[in-house]
């Protein structure tokens, strides 16, 4: 269960599934399993990823993110002549894991909003 939801949390905000670009149910539809198919291909991209192992104060992870953003810029981009080394590019993108992490996470409320608008 914790993989699943962990798994929406991230294809809500990392994938921004929270803001739909259609007004119809069809194509809103279509967004999302566009997404849904963009997120299991960079899953496949950033599993395969290995982080060089340094003498450093923390243990590090991927930055899966900017592995999003840089893997979606690059089907983005059209048969260039040298395309980049994307899993080069990604592993660089690290971020320190900090455990017994002291500050609370400050979450402010959102209203509410109504959606009615988007379906036929």
């Amino acid at each position: 269960r914790w993989e699943i939801e962990t798994s929406y949390r991230e294809l809500k905000y990392h994938l921004d599934l929270n803001t739909l670009h259609s007004k119809k149910r069809m194509f809103i539809e279509q967004e999302i399993y566009a997404k849904l198919v963009l997120y299991n291909f960079c899953s496949r991209v950033s599993n395969n990823i290995k982080i060089k192992e340094k003498d450093r104060k923390y243990e590090y992870q991927l930055n899966y993110v900017r592995a999003f953003h840089i893997i979606r810029n690059y089907l983005k981009e059209k048969g260039g002549k040298n395309p980049p080394d994307i899993e080069s590019l990604i592993a660089k993108e690290i971020l320190p894991i900090h455990p017994n992490r002291q500050n609370e996470r400050k979450v402010k409320a959102k209203s509410p909003v109504s959606f009615n608008y988007r379906y036929d």
